[in-house]
């Protein structure tokens, strides 16, 4: 059964999300999932055992944080999502070329080891770190500017260490790019 959309109205603003009803889900939860739409796509999951009126009023309670992360989460879809498919094909070799330069580049900062180096035409995610050592990159990094770029690499090198965003993470990432978290803020307003 697909989720239901529902309207409430926060603090003047009104708040669009999906209603999923979940025999899995064991508490309530929001998600916010990028889109193309003004805010984001938000899912309220609510527990079978729970009432509906009990995960809006969670969500009501949350609404402040709910429709900051939409925003930023919708701008940066639109952000991924500007190219096509078509371009993407015509310029991965280029990406690739350009991601792997970079990770050899800030990899001689820390000596990390790591297996393979992939770009793709991600619409989510600038890049990603598997537990494998797997390092992923969204193929628009080519299009980003430099001091973005070199942030993202960095970030994901980084994942090779510590698999979180502790201090020891971004104690990490800031001994080769001293002003991460500022370029960290400025890639999610774009």
């Amino acid at each position: 059964m697909p989720n239901e959309r529902k309207t409430i109205e926060v603090d003047g603003e009104r708040l669009t999300y999906e209603l999923c009803r979940s025999a899995r889900a064991k508490k309530i939860s929001i998600r916010i999932h990028p889109g193309p739409e003004e805010g984001g796509r938000v899912v309220l999951t609510v527990p079978h055992r729970a009432s509906v009126r009990r995960g809006e009023r969670f969500l009501s309670e949350h609404a402040g944080w709910v429709l900051g992360q939409a925003k930023r989460l919708a701008g940066q879809e639109t952000m991924l999502s500007r190219t096509s498919v078509r371009e993407y094909r015509k310029r991965r070799a280029e990406a690739l070329h350009f991601v792997r330069q970079k990770v050899e580049q800030w990899n001689t900062v820390y000596g990390f080891t790591y297996d393979r180096v992939t770009v793709r035409d991600q619409k989510t995610r600038w890049g990603s770190c598997s537990k494998r050592g797997n390092l992923s990159f969204s193929w628009k990094l080519l299009l980003l500017p430099e001091q973005m770029a070199d942030y993202i690499v960095v970030h994901e090198l980084c994942h090779l260490k510590e698999f979180n965003h502790s201090s020891r993470f971004w104690n990490l990432v800031t001994q080769a790019i001293p002003e991460a978290r500022h370029i960290a803020k400025e890639l999610r307003k774009s």
